[in-house]
């Protein structure tokens, strides 16, 4: 059954989180790591100590509350955060997170609809100057504020989703996949002659965007299988049409592939239930994969994002050609 305040609950943290937290902080303080260290650290921080209860704070819904009204503290302070805050607001975020993507088991619909909402707001509210959302933080916290009391009216899908479990290598592919996007996105926002997000595409950029997020909500259980190579293929083609400065084509295909992967990573670990492992894959798949694409965008290291990409390839290419073999001689 659908549920429109979690559904906007959804959608307010995460655009907070590219808003706010990602775009929005890194601006302000002109991406210098040092002025902002303990954003990423308490995000960390706070993903692998999710699991654990703090006293009061011993169930998922109180835990979510009490966080959720952190980060809107936190905001209050915006863009003027020192490094205390910055680190709570860090500890926020990275405890909120692996407990919202808990709450969104088998709610794919949802899912879609939030991060559809988020792209198409974020997209339209790329070029609103970083150091002004102060107003736009504290709003985005108050909503997923409120709509957090009532998480705890979901329905529960614990019998009709089954659980999964990841391999190594599908979390490996998941913080590739976050570095590659990080990597050509801080590239891309750095780059004058392509910025397509401050350019007259940014129209098209919404539109493909939300034809990712409903291509990946479609296909979510016909294209199982090959989920993966389709994100690497797209991935690929990005940053060749990035390479030859291809702004209109990279405005569809990129935007297209942001959406697609984001829906399947959500979809997979919406399935772990254990939110110790949850927390575990944040820290990797977030702030790890993400803060090394910044880095490697600061640094004009994009090459390593296509080495990357050489490697899924042929991996999935390895993959697919191992399966086929196995099924025919399972058919014998």
């Amino acid at each position: 059954m659908f549920n429109a305040l979690f559904t906007l609950f959804v959608a307010s943290e995460f655009c907070y989180y590219l808003l706010i937290a990602q775009t929005g902080i890194i601006e302000v303080f002109h991406s210098d790591i040092q002025a902002f260290f303990t954003l990423p650290l308490g995000g960390v921080l706070g993903s692998l100590l999710v699991y654990r209860s703090f006293g009061w704070l011993n169930t998922d819904q109180k835990k979510i509350i009490f966080f959720v009204g952190l980060q809107a503290l936190c905001s209050l302070f915006y863009p003027s955060l020192n490094l205390v805050v910055l680190g709570a607001l860090g500890v926020s975020l990275g405890m909120s997170a692996p407990l919202l993507i808990k709450f969104t088991k088998g709610r794919y619909t949802e899912i879609a609809i939030a991060l559809g909402i988020t792209y198409a707001l974020a997209t339209a509210l790329f070029t609103y100057e970083p150091i002004l959302r102060g107003n736009l933080a504290i709003a985005l916290s108050l909503i997923a504020f409120t709509c957090s009391f009532f998480i705890h009216r979901l329905p529960d899908l614990e019998q009709e989703i089954a659980l999964e479990r990841l391999s190594i290598y599908a979390v490996l592919s998941m913080s590739i996949w976050a570095y590659l996007d990080s990597n050509l996105f801080e590239t891309l926002s750095r780059t004058s002659d392509i910025s397509i997000w401050r350019a007259e595409t940014w129209h098209i950029i919404l539109v493909f965007h939300l034809v990712g997020m409903g291509s990946a909500y479609l296909l979510r259980d016909t294209l199982r299988e090959h989920h993966s190579f389709i994100i690497v293929l797209l991935f690929a083609l990005s940053y060749m049409l990035y390479a030859a400065r291809e702004a209109v084509l990279l405005s569809m295909i990129y935007p297209f592939v942001i959406s697609y992967y984001n829906f399947v990573i959500l979809k997979r670990l919406s399935k772990l239930g254990n939110l110790r492992l949850l927390g575990v894959i944040m820290v990797f798949t977030g702030w790890i994969a993400g803060g090394g694409g910044l880095l490697s965008a600061l640094g004009g290291y994009t090459y390593v994002g296509v080495i990357f990409i050489c490697v899924l390839l042929c991996a999935e290419i390895y993959s697919f050609i191992y399966q086929t073999s196995q099924k025919r001689i399972n058919n014998v």
